[in-house]
């Protein structure tokens, strides 16, 4: 009895698990980075938008959770639509750039200021890097930004450690930390999200792995979608209220699929249940 049992989730799994890899990348969005442009006038500046350049795509690129668009398709459709700077992508012109290029989202931006400095606190003395960006997230489908912030990055070597710091390596990193919170930012509003595909006391296997840029030790919250709420005035549908069941945390990750630990749970967790990374 148990082996049929095992046999029956097994065959589960695979169908699962063969459905997932053929919609991975269905699943994914796809992202335009654009030129970052540069606004600063010190000699750090065009270091510090290469940088950011290379940086947002390699981090993109790495989470396993969206496409990107090559840089030469870019250019073109740039050109083609005669745009003299990539901040003109907005509105009815990000529509259009998204369509041309195949995106759903592009990464627009200029440095606004980058500077490496000595520093003496007294009792810490050393050399800081810092950038700031001016950072917009435009959705293409609908021309609207979605985010618009300036963030900053740094990094700081202290002189016990280096006396003569290769600054331009100091950019580098300070850019590496600006991506990072940049890709944060987009994670926040496209949550990886799947679903459970089995479940057995402690045990969770969700739908999502390595390919979607899970990795071991995540946290998913496992919830239910509830009543739908609309406008008063217009009927148009608002949001749908979500009920969370559970947590879990990862501990196996594999391409197409992840085995998770049952953290918490408000009731039975169910084959089927949405879970989302937060």
């Amino acid at each position: 009895m148990m082996k049929s049992l095992r046999v029956m989730l097994g065959i589960m799994l695979v169908a699962v698990f063969m459905v997932g890899a053929m919609t991975c990348e269905a699943a994914k969005k796809t992202v335009a980075v654009t030129g970052i442009e540069n606004l600063d006038r010190s000699s750090y500046g065009r270091k510090a938008a290469d940088e950011l350049d290379v940086a947002i795509t390699t981090i993109l690129v790495k989470s396993g959770s969206y496409n990107v668009v090559e840089r030469s398709q870019l250019s073109h459709v740039i050109r083609e639509l005669g745009l003299q700077s990539t901040g003109m992508i907005a509105g009815n012109t990000a529509i259009q750039f998204g369509q041309m290029v195949g995106a759903d989202y592009t990464v627009v931006g200029n440095v606004v200021a980058a500077d490496v400095d000595y520093f003496n606190n007294y009792l810490y003395k050393g050399t800081k890097a810092k950038i700031k960006f001016n950072f917009k997230f435009i959705d293409n489908k609908t021309g609207l930004i979605k985010i618009a912030e300036i963030l900053e990055g740094s990094d700081t070597v202290s002189e016990f450690e280096n006396k003569s710091p290769d600054k331009d390596m100091m950019i580098s990193s300070a850019a590496n930390d600006v991506a990072k919170k940049i890709v944060e930012k987009i994670d926040e509003i496209n949550p990886i999200t799947g679903l459970v595909v089995s479940a057995s006391e402690n045990q969770i296997y969700i739908d999502l792995g390595s390919d979607n840029g899970v990795q071991k030790g995540d946290s998913f919250i496992i919830y239910k979608e509830g009543n739908i709420i609309k406008h008063p005035v217009t009927g148009q549908i608002i949001a749908v209220k979500e009920i969370v069941t559970g947590s879990l945390k990862v501990v196996e990750v594999h391409p197409n699929y992840a085995l998770c630990e049952l953290k918490k749970s408000k009731g039975r967790i169910a084959v089927g249940d949405k879970v989302k990374r937060g």
